[in-house]
């Protein structure tokens, strides 16, 4: 820089400056004058204290406000985000208490139904004595009508004998007859009782085991769904914990990197600071060496000034280097001038003090140049550990890269998640198979038991048609013996009559003795003629009426016997019909057993799926647990940088404070200072550095706005990411009722399943009751037969007696009859028997 003067007396002469601090003034004679101001010296040192004081001040004051600020922020954005999250908290806890309510109306229900249950049970169990009460009187009962049939059986039937033929009382074999085929009704009746007993009590052990299994589902649905949503809310509650302590964690380490390039900026500034202190000191240096070589030299002249030299580069060479090689050549290249930097600094500095220690031997202000190299080793000094605390800052890398690993780990912790709820759902899927088919099974298994209960029905019905068929063909055969026996009596009776008049017709004759002979042969010839053509025709209209009514029975036993053919054929064909669905049923049930085994090894597999995805989310977080521990001793590494830098305020007070105790000593170093122009335009010049750095700080500023909007936009993010977590978790618990709701109609369409299977049993005690009536007013209608034939018989003997006492009015005639009277006391003694049985 070069300016040009004119002297008040007309001398023109050029003021030279090279830039560093010094300046020549050429007057026109070539003679060189050079002026040292200690003055100027001091205040400008003076200035540049001032200057880096104000810096260091407005840097500290910029650092506590964007401190506090950023402090307030967070708190602001905590205090909303903790609002926001309580206010979602307080209505979420309603919803859970509405829920909770909800799942307490269900649970009143359940235990309603959990009380049903047992009643259910009891009335079981009265049924079950009720029919063995049923039992015991149907026994009694039995028990009674034998006893009471039994003293029937005693009753002997009248016999009588003639010469080469027998007669049994007809009223006696009836009677036996009726109460063989009595007795049998009853064992069949007895069995088929004691046979819907033993049903009815496999029916009532089925239906309690049922009742059982379903408790026991019941309670183990209830502790399912228990599990599941403490596993969801403790899920839920982790991943809100987690997403706050990640927000946190970047705001924190934004904030530390802001703090770090503040530090960075700090040292730059200090090491222009030094720089321009050792500028100073190098124009002092220098110009002590003009002076010294003014000293020696006399008239002076003036050394050539240091030569720059700028290196050449060939840039055609450097365009084919790549990226990084370019890097590496010019850090070597800024690293060589560094050094060559400082061994040049370290001469000059050598040559200052040696040539220092000469003037201020001469000047006598030693002391003072003494404190100010106390302050300049200290600059250095603050510089390096600056230098030293930002070469740490290199490790902030790692924490970018472990917050890199970290969002790697959300998003694989994210994919873990789905699939776990894709195995849960396809895992529900399994569940809802294995329901259906179990439910398939329970209706095949109705369906078996619908089919044993038809065969035992079909053979019961069977056995009723065969015990019926055997009761008719046993009824046509007594009412053929008794009509058989009827005929014989009625011929009998005709050949008594025959006899009779036979006797009459005899007496007659022998009494009328007195017609002639030929008259009575003649007679005798025509009566007999006349009695043989009676008795043919007689003989012959009975036999056609007994012959024409055995044809006719057998006409009917063939037809029934026919009819009960056909029926036993459709029976048997119904019975291999229902053989045949019983083996299809049963093919059907080993292939639901074979398809539920598969099932069930699906579950396993899935489980063990389950079991490693567990193991793999649990390797996940013991990463996360490892991460949070290195960035804890990031944490304490920052902490300890922290302390670092309040050990180097506390020093850099401390050089403050000597600079200010210096200040005093260079208070007459400003004034020769201020004269000087240049070092005005040096101190404007730093001035709009310092408004640069000012614009610097304030962009700073700014962009810790920015980072602030950035923050609060996260923040959104993050309430938005808790609003969509909050709605999953609505979905999953409505969906988790929609299940409950699905499962509380099984079990109702259960319940309803038991109710139309007692209704049905019901049904069927009254169908047996109604059979058991029947067979009872049966009972009765046969006892009344059996009375009915008991008066017929003791009308018979009374007719007989009648008879037996006519004929016995007669006997005196009779006794000329040899088997007449033979015949009477047979029936005297037959008469006599019967009355005593009577009594």
């Amino acid at each position: 820089m070069e300016s040009q003067e004119v002297n008040s007396n007309g001398s023109c002469h050029a003021t030279v400056s090279n830039g560093n601090g010094l300046e020549k003034e050429e007057s026109e004679n070539g003679s060189v004058q050079v002026s040292v101001d200690e003055k100027e010296k001091g205040e400008i040192a003076d200035v540049v204290l001032e200057g880096l004081d104000e810096y260091l001040d407005d840097i500290d004051d910029t650092l506590v406000i964007s401190r506090m600020v950023s402090d307030s922020v967070i708190k602001g954005i905590v205090t909303a985000v903790e609002e926001d999250a309580a206010e979602k908290i307080a209505a979420k806890e309603l919803e859970m208490a509405n829920l909770k309510e909800y799942m307490q109306f269900r649970e009143v229900g359940q235990a309603k139904y959990d009380v049903r249950l047992p009643m259910v049970g009891k009335g079981y169990e009265k049924m079950r004595e009720d029919f063995f009460g049923l039992r015991k009187l149907i026994e009694d009962q039995f028990m009674k009508a034998r006893k009471e049939i039994g003293p029937a059986r005693g009753l002997s039937s009248m016999k009588k004998i003639s010469s080469g033929s027998e007669l049994v009382g007809l009223g006696a074999i009836l009677q036996e007859k009726s109460l063989m085929h009595i007795d049998k009704m009853l064992e069949c009746l007895n069995t088929n009782l004691n046979a819907f007993c033993s049903k009815m009590d496999d029916l009532l052990l089925s239906s309690e085991i049922s009742i059982c299994e379903s408790q026991r589902d019941l309670d183990t649905l209830a502790e399912l769904e228990e599990i599941v949503m403490r596993s969801v809310i403790k899920s839920l509650q982790e991943e809100n914990v987690l997403g706050l302590n990640y927000q946190i964690h970047d705001i924190q380490t934004s904030n530390w990197v802001g703090k770090f390039e503040d530090i960075s900026g700090i040292g730059a500034q200090l090491n222009e600071i030094h720089k321009s202190l050792c500028i100073h000191e190098m124009g002092l240096v220098s110009q002590g060496s003009h002076d010294l070589d003014h000293l020696k030299l006399g008239n002076g002249t003036e050394d050539a000034c240091s030569i720059h030299v700028s290196e050449i580069f060939d840039f055609q060479q450097l365009n084919h280097l790549s990226k990084e090689k370019l890097v590496g050549y010019f850090n070597d290249i800024i690293t060589k001038m560094k050094r060559d930097h400082e061994s040049v600094l370290h001469k000059k500095t050598d040559d200052y003090f040696r040539l220092r220690r000469d003037y201020l031997k001469e000047k006598g202000s030693h002391r003072k140049d003494e404190e100010f190299d106390v302050l300049r080793k200290k600059i250095p000094e603050i510089i390096s550990k600056l230098e030293d605390f930002v070469s740490e800052n290199e490790r902030f890398p790692v924490l970018t890269k472990n917050l890199e690993s970290i969002e790697k780990l959300k998003l694989r912790l994210d994919s873990l998640v789905v699939e776990n709820r894709q195995l849960r759902d396809s895992l529900n899927e399994k569940e809802n198979e294995v329901k259906h088919l179990e439910a398939r099974v329970s209706c095949a298994a109705e369906a078996l038991l619908q089919r044993s209960l038809d065969e035992e029905k079909l053979k019961s019905d069977m056995d009723d048609s065969f015990i019926e068929t055997s009761l008719t063909e046993e009824v046509y055969n007594s009412v053929l013996r008794e009509q058989i026996a009827q005929a014989r009596c009625d011929s009998e009776d005709l050949n008594m009559e025959l006899l009779m008049t036979n006797e009459i017709c005899d007496i007659i004759f022998s009494e009328a003795s007195a017609v002639p002979a030929e008259t009575l042969n003649r007679y005798e010839i025509e009566d007999s003629d006349i009695q043989s053509w009676i008795m043919q025709s007689l003989n012959g209209l009975i036999f056609k009426e007994t012959v024409d009514n055995l044809y006719k029975q057998a006409l009917i036993d063939n037809e029934t016997r026919i009819c009960l053919e056909a029926t036993v054929l459709e029976k048997e064909n119904e019975l291999r019909l229902g053989v045949e669905e019983k083996k299809k049923l049963n093919q059907d049930i080993h292939d639901l057993r074979t398809s539920l085994e598969l099932k069930e090894k699906l579950a396993i597999d899935l489980s063990f799926s389950l079991s490693q995805e567990r193991e793999q989310i649990e390797l996940a977080y013991r990463e996360l647990s490892s991460v949070r521990e290195y960035a804890s001793q990031q944490q304490t590494l920052v902490a300890e940088s922290n302390r670092d830098l309040e050990s180097l305020k506390s020093s850099h007070l401390d050089a403050l404070e000597q600079i200010e105790v210096n200040e005093m000593e260079m208070a007459k170093l400003k004034q020769k200072l201020n004269q000087r122009k240049k070092v005005l335009m040096d101190i404007s010049e730093e001035r709009n550095t310092a408004l640069t750095l000012a614009q610097e700080t304030h962009d700073k500023l700014v962009l810790s706005e920015a980072r602030e909007e950035n923050l609060k936009k996260e923040m959104e993010l993050a309430a938005s990411e808790l609003l969509k977590l909050f709605d999953d978790f609505e979905y999953r618990i409505s969906g988790l009722i929609r299940k409950n709701s699905l499962r509380f109609e099984d079990t109702s369409s259960h319940v309803k399943d038991l109710n139309e299977m007692a209704n049905n049993l019901r049904r069927r005690e009254l169908m047996y009751k109604q059979k058991l009536n029947l067979k009872s007013v049966n009972l009765l209608k046969a006892e009344a037969e059996v009375d009915v034939l008991g008066d017929e018989v003791d009308a018979l003997l009374r007719l007989l007696n009648k008879i037996y006492i006519a004929l016995d009015h007669y006997s005196p005639v009779l006794k000329h009859y040899p088997g007449i009277i033979e015949i009477l006391e047979l029936v005297k003694k037959e008469l006599s028997g019967a009355s005593t049985m009577l009594l």
